[in-house]
């Protein structure tokens, strides 16, 4: 009798130390989560006709001291700066949504009646950061790489229009026209350019 006691009690000490084991060394439920939310503001129609696109490669630097004394920022701990090289590509033509456009159903014509001057379409760019130094007592933050794009792109569109790039997709504007007709009558419509410039292709 006292063996099967001590029998059941060995049972019961070993599934004791089993169970508090397991509860040791059970691993952690995970805690990371994942969500993703996409939001879909507004979905409209875009009519754009790109005529000419340029492409663009210069050199930004970035320069910036701060302390609490005017005398320290001429002090190097007090400085950083940057060299940035930023190529962009730059597409230039016409928004149709400013255009004027008649149209008569009984004919079936569309009538261009006037042309919005050309304007920057899109500006693609990239940037590279070179020889970045940042001082002892003024690091690079988060802040002065967005400064610094912002800047970086503002730089490009400043030399858009000493560029020609406006000019020379005014001076396309024709061939714009071109292929607005050949839309409208692919379509089954008639078009009639208003606007008093004749193409070259057709009369």
């Amino acid at each position: 009798m006292n063996r099967i006691k001590g029998l059941l009690l060995l049972i019961g000490v070993g599934l004791l130390v089993f169970f508090i084991t397991r509860e040791t060394y059970r691993p952690e439920a995970a805690t990371e989560a994942v969500s993703s939310t996409v939001l879909l503001e507004r979905i409209r129609p875009v009519m754009k006709l790109v005529t000419v696109e340029g492409d663009f490669n210069e050199m930004y630097t970035y320069r910036d001291a701060q302390a609490s004394f005017d005398w320290l920022k001429s002090f190097s701990p007090f400085q950083k700066k940057a060299m940035l090289r930023v190529k962009a590509r730059v597409s230039v033509g016409y928004d149709l949504e400013g255009a004027g456009f008649e149209v008569d159903e009984a004919t079936h014509t569309i009538r261009l009646t006037g042309m919005a001057a050309p304007q920057v379409l899109s500006m693609e760019h990239d940037i590279d950061y070179y020889d970045m130094e940042a001082g002892t007592f003024n690091p690079f933050t988060a802040q002065d790489h967005t400064r610094m794009e912002a800047q970086a792109k503002q730089m490009i569109r400043a030399k858009i229009p000493e560029s020609g790039l406006l000019r020379a997709a005014a001076d396309r504007k024709q061939e714009m026209i071109v292929v607005v007709r050949a839309m409208v009558e692919s379509a089954g419509w008639k078009f009639e350019d208003a606007t008093g410039t004749t193409s070259p292709l057709k009369g």
